[in-house]
């Protein structure tokens, strides 16, 4: 935002209380002096505008190959998914195995969402160097122009005590002005480590995701692919219900193990643990 024209503001202040109509004379002695430290503010406050723009920009390109590995999840997820759906209608044996061994993927939504949770968010980061900025703005469009119109009011007729008033105003706005663009700095320094770590963290968490999600693909394939195979080699039914040794070793009776049973089923095979 740029900042009001501070001898025009600094005469209204001064107008305010009942300065003078040959006040404004003096203040024209010094318009090319305020307007050339006003331009000097409005591009510091620019240059800060631009630096916490340009952070978050940076920020943002950091994190969006996170996307891309959202696509290259879910491109492997719908491979294996067309591959395996028309595996699975082709008998009762290979629906089983692919039902016991895909029910662990997780959906493209939910896959998404999951790296998606990874990217790390800029939050509350820049608010010191936001703050200090925003202070600054403060010092240049109120402090000084109520210093200005001090000036205007109290020394309307004295052009020396103005022109005094008015420079020395203009020295502590300029002194303020290097205090706080150290502080700017160092606030943003602070934001930048910060920044690095959450954009480290994004990665570390992405590639995790990622890695475990791959994992599982490629695992499901392989025990579906071994699954079908073994119907060849072997009479062992798809369908398994487990029984528990306790159950028929401890009790009298054991619960109906033919629940399980389906229409779509032509054998049930029991594993004792």
């Amino acid at each position: 935002m740029q900042i009001q024209r501070l001898l025009r503001v600094a005469i209204i202040v001064g107008l305010l209380g009942c300065v003078p109509a040959q006040g404004t004379n003096i203040t024209d002695s010094l318009e090319g002096y305020l307007h050339e430290n006003q331009r000097q503010y409005d591009d510091r406050l620019k240059f800060y505008e631009d630096q916490l723009a340009n952070f978050r920009n940076l920020f943002a390109k950091q994190l969006e190959p996170i996307d891309v590995q959202a696509d290259s999840m879910q491109l492997k997820l719908e491979e294996a998914s067309d591959r395996l759906g028309p595996i699975a209608q082709i008998d009762s044996w290979t629906r089983q195995c692919v039902q016991n061994y895909s029910s662990s993927l997780p959906t493209v939504s939910v896959a998404r969402k999951s790296i998606a949770n990874c990217k790390g968010a800029i939050s509350t980061i820049l608010n010191p160097a936001e703050n200090t900025l925003n202070l600054l703005r403060t010092q240049y469009t109120k402090t000084l122009v109520t210093a200005l119109g001090n000036c205007v009011r109290l020394y309307s007729t004295n052009k020396l005590n103005y022109t005094n008033c008015v420079t020395k105003a203009i020295a502590e706005t300029n002194r303020y002005s290097l205090s706080n663009q150290d502080t700017f700095n160092a606030n943003l320094k602070t934001a930048e480590c910060s920044a690095d770590e959450k954009i480290r963290t994004s990665w570390q968490c992405t590639f995790k995701q990622v890695y475990a999600m791959s994992s599982d693909v490629e695992v499901a394939v392989r025990l579906v692919d071994t699954c079908i195979a073994q119907q060849a080699t072997t009479t062992s039914c798809p369908h398994v219900t487990t029984i528990a040794r306790a159950e028929f070793r401890d009790k009298s009776t054991i619960a109906n193990p033919f629940k399980a049973v389906s229409a779509g089923m032509n054998c049930l095979e029991f594993r004792f643990n």
